[in-house]
């Protein structure tokens, strides 16, 4: 009767473990919403910085162009064409930030980490909690501003940072999780999950396991004992 109960009890585990992990994959998470924000600051320092350079030069022409030469005003149209582009091009840049935004998205799965983005050019990124060896936390100047983290994940494949800051040819994480406001309890969570799939999940370990195996074994033949008796 023991036997009997271990294993319908193992049975419905595994019956039920398909429905769990499915049911996980599709909790998505979404960014912090000032990530929006970060965003378009980085876009008016950029875009500031080439529109005071583009400035500087093309008046710098115009002003030490003689009054008498024909092309004068050449400098200034091509200010204005210039200014008009760039403009343009930031306003794209914000609705850009704003088709973005919902499209980044990610969840922590049964075996991995799920990373969805992209509006033209879709990314679609799992890191195996199996392979993750480091998690760090950092944050960018623009990023204390508006108090959001970037979650890394390193494996074995892309290294650490002290790997990358040592010369190794590691350019950075395999995986990055932008715009969170509160990172430790992200990052413990990872970490819990990389250990789980070190130690194993009690649930593949009967059936991947040698030791495991002998000990079904061993009950099996119990079981058969009790029922003789």
């Amino acid at each position: 009767m023991f036997c009997s109960i271990i294993l319908s009890q193992h049975l419905l585990t595994l019956l039920s473990f398909p429905s769990s992990r499915i049911m996980v994959e599709k909790d998505w998470r979404t960014l912090d919403p000032a990530a929006k924000n970060v965003w378009s600051v980085k876009g008016i320092i950029i875009f500031g910085m080439i529109g005071i350079f583009f400035s500087l030069g093309i008046l710098l022409g115009w002003y030490y162009t003689p009054a008498s030469d024909p092309n004068k005003d050449i400098p200034l149209w091509i200010f204005l064409i210039g200014t008009v582009t760039l403009v343009s091009i930031f306003i794209v840049y914000n609705i850009w930030i704003l088709m973005y935004y919902p499209r980044y998205r990610y969840v922590l799965g049964e075996q991995g980490i799920l990373i969805h983005r992209g509006i033209w050019w879709k990314y679609r990124r799992t890191i195996p909690y199996a392979r993750i060896q480091h998690i760090s936390v950092d944050q960018g100047p623009i990023e204390q501003i508006f108090h959001l983290y970037r979650v890394n994940s390193y494996t074995a494949g892309t290294g650490s940072m002290g790997g990358a800051s040592a010369g190794s040819g590691i350019t950075g994480p395999e995986g990055q999780i932008l715009g969170v406001r509160n990172p430790e309890p992200l990052k413990e969570e990872i970490m819990s999950r990389v250990m789980q799939s070190r130690l194993g999940d009690g649930v593949n370990d009967i059936s991947g396991s040698g030791i495991s195996k002998d000990i079904l074994a061993e009950l099996q033949g119990i079981r058969k004992e009790l029922e003789k008796r």
